[in-house]
């Protein structure tokens, strides 16, 4: 099995370290259940992170594009069946992946990578299940955004505090 060094030089050579922060916060926090909106490449690189931490914790990526969700299972990234493809519906201000909250019980880590807003009119701001989330459980959980500069604001506006950061963020 690869070292956990191997890990982490696969996400810092990955998208411009675009992971680092989640796996660094894995790795020193050992979430039980992750939750990724935009499923893929990160929700298999993340498992196998998981695997080697042998610590039982878990992670469901929802993927709302089924050209991008046959993509993933082409390219091995579903090996573990734990990316779905779920629908995805325009709300005010943003979009929200469509699922069951009794379908992620117990998440203590989120990760937004996804949708691609681009491809909505009006433009969205924000993926809104993290708000969702911590309305149904009725406190605050820990949560990377990758990029996204208008949903960090829109999380930073409702007072969240709980944003691990994302190191392409200088600020």
């Amino acid at each position: 099995m690869k070292d956990l060094e191997y890990y982490k030089s696969r996400v810092v050579s990955y998208r411009d370290n675009k992971y680092l922060s989640a796996y660094n916060h894995i790795v020193e926090n050992k979430p039980m259940f992750i939750v990724e909106y935009g499923g893929g490449e990160s929700t298999f690189m993340i498992t196998e992170l998981l695997n080697y931490l042998d610590y039982g914790g878990k992670i469901i990526g929802y993927e709302s594009s089924e050209y991008w969700y046959n993509d993933h299972i082409e390219k091995g990234w579903n090996k573990y069946n734990n990316v779905k493809l779920v629908n995805i519906e325009q709300v005010e201000w943003g979009v929200r992946y469509i699922h069951s909250m009794e379908d992620i019980q117990g998440v203590d880590f989120v990760i937004i990578d996804g949708p691609d807003l681009t491809k909505f009119i009006p433009y969205p701001i924000t993926t809104h299940n993290l708000k969702d989330i911590v309305d149904y459980i009725g406190q605050e959980i820990p949560y990377f955004i990758d990029g996204r500069g208008q949903t960090r604001g829109f999380y930073k506006d409702l007072g969240y505090t709980t944003d691990i950061g994302d190191i392409k963020i200088w600020n």
